[in-house]
């Protein structure tokens, strides 16, 4: 039974740190209050990132979608972007954005703390790009 423990404490420190690995790489905030409170500072909305370790579709999303430059650029620029893990992370953002679809994407009003826009499921960089634009709108 402890062998088990261990091999699961194991596998979750290796699943959460795939998304810390992202979010550092990327800048991405890992926590949405601390993220809340720069966004507020700088002006600025949220993007919220829902993932899973273990979802193919959210590292396809993150490897092929949100690393592409220009779509990282002009993230940076209007949002603050946080990404956390759907399931894991459940103390690190608001419970009204659970979901089961994944990977979602919250666009975030500051000051109400509603979502105005949302992405689910994976979306190619090109579509993801037009869907920013909205949310800058």
């Amino acid at each position: 039974m402890k062998k088990i423990i261990l091999l699961f404490v194991l596998i979750s420190s290796l699943w959460s740190a795939k998304i810390d690995t992202f979010a550092q790489n990327n800048s991405y905030f890992r926590d949405y209050n601390i993220a809340l409170k720069i966004a507020k500072e700088e002006h600025k909305n949220i993007m919220l990132v829902m993932v899973a370790d273990f979802c193919p579709w959210c590292k396809k999303f993150e490897r092929k979608t949100l690393n592409h430059k220009d779509i990282d650029k002009l993230v940076k620029q209007n949002f603050v972007p946080v990404i956390v893990d759907n399931y894991r992370d459940i103390d690190k953002y608001p419970k009204e954005f659970k979901t089961t679809a994944l990977p979602t994407v919250y666009f975030i009003d500051t000051n109400t703390q509603k979502s105005f826009l949302k992405s689910t499921l994976y979306v190619k960089k090109n579509h993801f790009m037009k869907i920013i634009q909205e949310a800058i709108k």
